[in-house]
């Protein structure tokens, strides 16, 4: 089993234990908040893992493109070197039958002249015989008359006279006709060796063409290789995704039941303790808008709506401004308006240090510019506890307090609140 698919295996049982996980040990909000931000940091790794598939994916296909094109032109090649064969093929076919028919022709000349030259031998061997040449003596006591003697003693003579010329016609063509059969083996067997060559680039290209379709099926078996990695991690990720959606979902649901046994708790508080004297400041809820439950206070003890230096909507560097700016000293401590879940408490380049908490799944507050932060996330305040310190860090110019109120996670008028 190679590393991809051990991980997969790795995810497949880590999904499954954390499924369980998520109903039998999850019991506050923090728990459920530490398992997201874990299945949120798998579903990150995940989608790192499939831009990296989908990367090499990409160049197993340009690769495939290329190698099918350099196929294309091996085949080419090859069809252009087959026609070249057969081409030479039907030259040397051409030879051949000249040099066939040529061959009929001198062995027929050659025929002819070993006739003659038989002849010839026969007459020469009766000549020896006779110890010499034909005299005239001789033809004038075979002929009957003087006109036989006459036509003899003349058809001799012409007869002669025509064999040699005969064999020297024989003699004349025979040379011809061996150099012009010289000439054409020639060229034959510089055809043949023609199309030994082609047929060897042929053979070399072949292999190459072979080599090459490998090359195309092994990458098709890596493409193909990549593309069910990469459905399986689509799957993976679409069960991260509904993990992540469960998980919120029980989160809510374990946040509303903190939140009503907090509220059950300071109820039985105030019924067997009545109001606390401490020194904490737990301003009372104002605002026009109703809330449900919730009761949101003013954030800051001793200063009152004299103090706001910017109002919610007005104009701030060209943009309309989305919260409340109350101008206090610096180090003035900041109250939670209401009860809730500290969602952040961090840096930020434009808020500075800042403060946003949970209420509800409607409302949120946040508090921004603060000098010094006294919570941190995941962390559960009541109404009333310092949160943090009034400052002037990021886009600020002077010690305020930016308080704003998000409903349904839009930022809306602090003042319908405290």
């Amino acid at each position: 089993m190679n590393r991809r698919n051990i991980r997969i295996l790795s995810g497949v049982m880590a999904l499954a234990i954390f499924a369980s996980a998520t109903n039998v040990f999850a019991t506050t909000t923090a728990e459920y908040d530490e398992q997201i931000s874990e299945i949120k940091a798998q579903q990150e790794a995940n989608e790192a893992e499939a831009a990296e598939l989908n990367a090499t994916l990409g160049a197993l296909r340009a690769k495939t493109a290329d190698a099918e094109e350099y196929q294309a032109t091996l085949e080419r090649k090859i069809e252009n070197y087959q026609q070249s064969i057969d081409l030479t093929r039907e030259h040397i076919d051409e030879l051949n039958g000249s040099i066939k028919e040529l061959e009929g022709e001198i062995k027929k000349a050659d025929a002819e002249y070993a006739s003659t030259l038989e002849k010839l031998k026969k007459r020469l061997k009766a000549l020896y015989t006779s110890g010499g040449e034909l005299t005239t003596l001789e033809i004038l006591l075979d002929s009957t008359s003087l006109y036989d003697f006459s036509m003899r003693s003349e058809a001799v003579k012409s007869f002669t006279r025509h064999d040699k010329l005969l064999m020297e016609e024989i003699k004349d063509y025979m040379l011809k006709t061996q150099e012009q059969r010289d000439a054409l083996s020639a060229q034959k067997t510089e055809l043949a060796d023609q199309k030994k060559a082609l047929e060897s680039k042929q053979a070399e290209l072949e292999a190459l063409e072979a080599e090459n379709q490998k090359l195309i099926e092994d990458l098709n078996i890596q493409s193909a290789n990549a593309e069910a990695l990469i459905a399986q991690n689509e799957r993976e990720s679409q069960d991260y995704l509904a993990q992540l959606d469960q998980l919120i979902a029980d989160r809510a649901e374990q946040a509303a039941r903190e939140e009503e046994e907090r509220r059950k708790a300071e109820e039985e508080a105030q019924k067997n303790q009545g109001s606390s004297g401490g020194s904490e400041y737990v301003p009372s809820g104002g605002g026009s808008v109703d809330s449900g439950d919730l009761s949101f206070g003013w954030p800051l003890a001793g200063y009152g709506y004299g103090s706001i230096t910017q109002y919610y909507g007005g104009m701030y560097s060209g943009t309309p401004h989305k919260g409340l700016d109350i101008g206090v000293p610096y180090g003035t401590p900041i109250y939670a308006s209401e009860s809730g879940q500290v969602l952040s408490a961090e840096y930020h380049w434009s808020w500075g240090n800042n403060v946003l908490i949970w209420h509800n799944g409607t409302y949120s507050t946040r508090y921004a510019h603060c000098s010094s932060l006294a919570v941190s996330a995941g962390q559960y305040v009541e109404k009333g506890q310092v949160i943090g310190y009034v400052g002037s860090t990021g886009q600020s110019s002077g010690p305020h307090l930016h308080f704003e109120v998000y409903q349904n996670g839009t930022r809306v008028d602090p003042l319908g609140f405290v």
